[in-house]
């Protein structure tokens, strides 16, 4: 979406360029020309923790092939960097992302097309497995799970890791053990205050309802833990906080856990450029614009697809994974006021 500022001004002319009633924009220029490829590269997972539905850990989808993978990798190059001028990011999950047979390989086979590439782990691997592929990443979301993790191997590997990449930490906010996930936050905080550190609010089955948080927990996971340098124009990590324009036309900066916490993560009827900001590769390999799975599945990785070259008007009633949140959009038009 083009970048477009608020300003104020009686000026009507028909050379003005037209602007939409309200928008959501990435913070950072830097962002706004980058593809978000959130991958899910099968479903095994060494943990199986009670808030995660068995489809994500059971393993009943099995590992996507290289030979599929590397095909994919060509096919976004071609469409979003040399077609579209987008830098493609991957976001390989799981499932553990780790545990893929050929991991190493994928992750240097999309250095070999000159994209970033994430991870979102439980970081759980060895030490010196760490060791070995931090040159072949350029960030990692690390999600500590309290029921499954140890505490001390996570801090350890936080070591490792920031000390050349950008790292994130996802605290996984228990109600019934909210303060423990606290306190290891607070903790992180203290010994790595250049990481990013996120309370996480837990949905129920991985839907639009969110556990039920007392009002002094919802207020504590929108706390700051720690202090992440900025990127000062170096593209360290694929997104960050997104500024909202409003009618009025004042404006807000805002990260995606805040909208999810206040429920104003609800976008139906505005323009979404999911499919050219975001993709979202499936399990069982089904390629869709998002995570939310706007506007049907594009293809299937191994067969023809068909990317998109536009934005796409949502139709859904609420956006609740945190990479669909952090896409820009735009209302045009009066909505229908909700009954």
């Amino acid at each position: 979406m083009q970048s477009t500022k608020t300003v104020e001004t009686d000026d009507q002319s028909l050379d003005a360029e037209p602007r939409p009633l309200e928008w959501i924009e990435h913070t950072d220029d830097i962002h706004k020309k980058v593809v978000l490829v959130d991958w899910m590269l099968g479903n095994r997972c060494n943990y199986s923790c009670s808030y995660c539905p068995p489809a994500l850990h059971d393993g009943s989808k099995g590992w996507q092939s290289y030979d599929d993978v590397l095909g994919m990798i060509e096919a976004l190059q071609e469409h979003y960097h040399n077609r579209l001028c987008r830098r493609v990011w991957l976001q390989l999950t799981g499932g553990e992302p780790t545990l893929h047979p050929k991991i190493k390989e994928i992750l240097s086979a999309a250095r070999a097309h000159d994209m970033k590439v994430s991870m979102i782990s439980n970081g759980s691997r060895t030490e010196r497995f760490w060791l070995a592929i931090r040159d072949k990443l350029d960030s990692l979301i690390l999600t500590l799970h309290l029921e499954e993790a140890e505490f001390d191997h996570v801090h350890r590997v936080i070591a490792i890791l920031s000390e050349v990449i950008h790292v994130q930490v996802n605290l996984t906010m228990l109600p019934d053990r909210f303060d423990e996930s606290y306190e290891m936050a607070r903790r992180l905080g203290a010994d790595f205050p250049n990481i990013a550190i996120v309370m996480k609010p837990l949905r129920l089955e991985f839907g639009d309802a969110l556990y039920p948080y007392s009002d002094e927990q919802i207020k504590k996971m929108q706390e700051r833990m720690s202090t992440p340098s900025a990127p000062n124009g170096r593209l360290r990590h694929p997104r960050g906080t997104m500024t909202r324009f409003n009618p009025d036309g004042t404006q807000e900066e805002l990260r995606a856990n805040t909208l999810i916490l206040r429920s104003e993560n609800r976008w139906q009827g505005w323009l979404c450029e999911a499919g050219l900001e975001s993709l979202r590769i499936t399990g069982d390999g089904h390629v869709k614009r998002a995570v939310c799975n706007v506007g049907g599945h594009v293809g299937e990785i191994g067969r023809d697809i068909e990317l998109p070259m536009d934005p796409i008007v949502c139709d859904r009633e609420s956006c609740s994974c945190v990479a669909d949140i952090l896409i820009s959009r735009a209302r045009w038009h009066e909505l229908p006021k909700s009954e």
